[in-house]
């Protein structure tokens, strides 16, 4: 079972995932996922590809984690998280790569190059901003 704060933060994800998708709908915008997306990325036209450099990355540390803890829904969970990064990749995307290219493992990722969310999920707080 995912801990509270890793659920209560892919619950973010996707809702930013969807916001994300209405906003840039008709107007050919970059879908979340893809590396596209607002924040600083959006001034920088290789942050897309940067974002999508890691993915393989972020699968691979989420796949295994899963595996060993929730061997049930290991699609489920690396898709989730692997969102959840990649939303955080578009926000600040030279920032996101170059630290997740130099951790080994799912908690130093999650401390070391993600938002910081309390029990209550306070990054949705930012996105109601």
């Amino acid at each position: 079972m995912i801990p509270a704060n890793r659920r209560a933060r892919a619950a973010i994800a996707a809702i930013a995932a969807m916001l994300l998708a209405c906003a840039c709908s008709g107007k050919g915008g970059a879908t979340v996922g893809s590396g596209g997306g607002g924040g600083s990325s959006s001034n920088d036209p290789d942050a897309a590809h940067l974002c999508d450099g890691i993915r393989g990355k972020v699968e691979q540390l989420y796949r295994a984690e899963a595996q060993a803890k929730e061997p049930k829904r290991v699609d489920e969970a690396v898709s989730d998280n692997t969102t959840m990064v990649l939303n955080d990749c578009a926000k600040a995307p030279r920032k996101v790569v170059k630290c997740v290219e130099g951790v080994a493992s799912v908690p130093e990722l999650e401390k070391k190059c993600l938002a910081p969310l309390d029990d209550e999920g306070t990054e949705g707080e930012a996105l109601r901003r």
